[in-house]
């Protein structure tokens, strides 16, 4: 099999799994440097995963074997690290999101296309089976004509897990910078482009014991938003650090025929459930008698209606299975099959300005008109699939 050259920029808390994977499940890919400002972890990460070399940037962005380079740094970095990589004429693989301003965004998409270059963020958990399962069955027409929705990203904070969490409380963190682009990316690949959005925002806690210092946050840590989608549908989104417990669903489409119930974007699997309201329908106007029984058998006959969608795409299914690279692998099938990566330029943007849409309609009070669009692919076939064991 043809093999595409990667190298890391970023050797952080995230760059463990995406190097597991890389050296170990994707057969199209070989990771041949990293590199880091500090030099001594790139050094540890190349001993760890038998990297050939451990470099500087510069380094690493003047190795000609290496095509696609994978900005793993901080979010606060990826405009200028990400410009660095297409000014050296590599394909750019970004870590979420790919900026943190739509200009920024949109300069760096406008000099990619300008260089022949593919220039896109994570995540790629779209691309795992439990969204593909999703959107075959919202576009299969299962649940009828899309209406609405709900996406709910609800957790007490970083700061309780993450090694070092001090900077998801800066600008470039947050609820929504850090974990919106799941929610969002998920959301317009299932449903297509934005209309308009609409948020307030608020600091349940503006005061967070940060390894032992008590630190001010610089961002809102909960958000509860409003948006409306190209094709009509309209729903709400709440991303919050301040929820210690939560029942609400991770994401819910709501259609005229019926419901289909999401997994967490974070994730590549998970359980994929469908509501047939049809059949519910179906069961309801069978019964003859009079009013408060028709009730009765609405509500008892709920259960019958709901099932688990068995799992028809290829990548493993498991619920909390960690593929991140998958999309880095699709890039470089991309390279190598002569088509475009589903890994989409126009879905990076779109969701960069969904992003600060939120931030932007909570500071001014009003609703913001989405100004970029964007294409989403069709669900994958159900032989496709670059997740493999060496």
């Amino acid at each position: 099999m043809s093999k595409i050259g990667v190298g890391i920029i970023g050797c952080g808390t995230i760059a463990d799994v995406y190097m597991t994977n890389i050296t170990q499940h994707y057969e199209n890919v070989e990771l041949l440097a990293v590199a880091d400002m500090f030099v001594e972890k790139a050094q540890q990460a190349a001993e760890k995963f038998n990297i050939p070399k451990a470099c500087t940037v510069e380094e690493l962005l003047e190795m000609p074997e290496i095509k696609i380079v994978l900005d793993l740094t901080i979010p606060a970095a990826h405009y200028t690290v990400n410009k660095q990589i297409l000014d050296a004429g590599k394909h750019c693989y970004c870590e979420k999101p790919l900026a943190l301003s739509f200009a920024e965004a949109e300069e760096l998409v406008k000099l990619a296309q300008e260089k022949g270059l593919m220039c896109v963020s994570a995540p790629d958990t779209f691309l795992g089976a439990g969204i593909q399962q999703s959107k075959a069955l919202i576009d299969g027409g299962k649940i009828g004509k899309p209406v609405g929705f709900t996406a709910n990203m609800t957790c007490p904070g970083h700061e309780l897990w993450h090694p070092n969490p001090a900077f998801y409380y800066k600008r470039g963190g947050g609820p929504m910078f850090d974990m919106g682009p799941y929610y969002m990316t998920a959301l317009v690949y299932l449903l297509g482009p934005i209309k308009r959005i609409s948020c307030f925002t608020t600091k349940g806690r503006p005061v967070r014991n940060i390894l032992g210092t008590m630190t001010e946050t610089e961002v809102p840590t909960t958000y509860s938003g409003i948006m409306e989608f190209v094709n009509g549908a309209v729903g709400t989104v709440t991303m919050s650090f301040d929820t210690w417990k939560s029942a609400l669903p991770c994401i819910e489409v709501y259609g005229t025929e019926g419901t289909v119930s999401v997994p967490d974007p974070d994730s590549f699997g998970g359980p994929v459930r469908m509501f047939d309201g049809s059949k519910l329908k179906s069961i309801v106007e069978a019964v003859t008698e009079p009013h408060p029984a028709k009730i009765i058998t609405m509500v008892t006959n709920q259960d019958k209606c709901e099932e688990e969608v068995a799992i028809e795409f290829p990548v493993n299914p498991e619920h909390r299975g960690n593929m991140r690279g998958l999309g880095v692998s699709d890039m470089a099938q991309a390279l190598i099959d002569g088509r475009k990566s589903r890994m989409s330029e126009s879905i990076s943007l779109h969701v960069v300005e969904a992003l600060n849409a939120f931030e932007e309609s909570a500071k001014t009070g009003t609703c913001y008109e989405m100004k970029s669009t964007c294409e989403p692919t069709e669900a994958m076939g159900k032989d496709w699939a670059l997740w493999e064991v060496r």
